[in-house]
Order: C-alpha cells, then sequence, then structure tokens
C-alpha cells in the first residue's frame, strides 16, 4: 500500500479520489449502492462530473466525521492500539484502486471503518454478524489495499 500525504477531506483529497475507483464507491460498482447507480457512477469515471455535494449531504458527512473523531478512542481502546487517518492507494490487476480509512494501525494490519448510527444497519449486524451488501465492498476494498 502506498500512503497518500493528504488530509481527508481536503481540496487534494478530493483532487486525487478522481484519479482512482475509491473503496467507498465500491458498492455502486457492483449495483449495490443506495446512493449511486453503477452508470452514474460510469458517467462520473468517463467524464469526471461528480454530482454536486448540497447542504443536506454535507451535514451527513461533517456528522460522520465528527461520530468517527469521538469514536476513534474507543476503538483505540478496543484494539489495544492507535488508529490513524490514512489514504492509500494499491494498484490491482491494473486498477488503481483507493482507500480511505477511518483508522489503521501503523504496522497496517488493523483497520476501523466508523458509520452514523442507522436502526437498519444495526439491527442487520446483529442479526448476520456481518455487513450488509451495501457496506462489505467497502470494507473489502479496504482489506484488499492494506
Amino acid at each position: 500500500m502506498k500512503v497518500l500525504n493528504l488530509q481527508q477531506g481536503s481540496p487534494e483529497w478530493v483532487a486525487s479520489r478522481a484519479k482512482y475507483f475509491t473503496a467507498s464507491e465500491a458498492p455502486a460498482m457492483l449495483g449495490l449502492s443506495r446512493y449511486t447507480s453503477r452508470n452514474e457512477l460510469l458517467r462520473q469515471k468517463a467524464t469526471g462530473i461528480a454530482k454536486d455535494i448540497d447542504a443536506n449531504t454535507q451535514r451527513l458527512f461533517d456528522a460522520g466525521h465528527e461520530a468517527e473523531s469521538a469514536a476513534r478512542p474507543i476503538a483505540d481502546a478496543i484494539v489495544c492500539d492507535t488508529l490513524y487517518p490514512v489514504t492509500g492507494t494499491a494498484e490491482i490487476d491494473g486498477l488503481p484502486l483507493l482507500a480511505s480509512f477511518d483508522g489503521l494501525t501503523l504496522t497496517e494490519d488493523t483497520a476501523w471503518e466508523n458509520k452514523l448510527w442507522n436502526e437498519e444497519f444495526a439491527a442487520h449486524v446483529i442479526e448476520t454478524q456481518d455487513a450488509p451488501d451495501t457496506h462489505w465492498p467497502q470494507l473489502e476494498q479496504q482489506l484488499l489495499i492494506s
């Protein structure tokens, strides 16, 4: 994994993501996203034109970042190590891949992904002990890259 020295959310980070197939796009790549269709993602990648982020979506992103920061010390305690936000890339079978990790240990052997609380998501995880189809592709890509 090549680590990119970028602050997640910065303009440089946003520009860098346009050059890769990102882990957060993986559900859309497989037609599993609730937010972006595979065709929309293909159009975005082909043209470089992304959907504008509206105020409500930005509020959700901001809330997610706040929740991530608040939960990181708890995750650190669970894994008995320090988790750092990291953006990493790897080329796999000719595909340029990127993952922005909410937390990764310095040894890159433990990764952590944080999500805002969602009753449906939590119920699925409790019932199946697994991530739903809308989330596992992102996690798998993160593991592949790390």
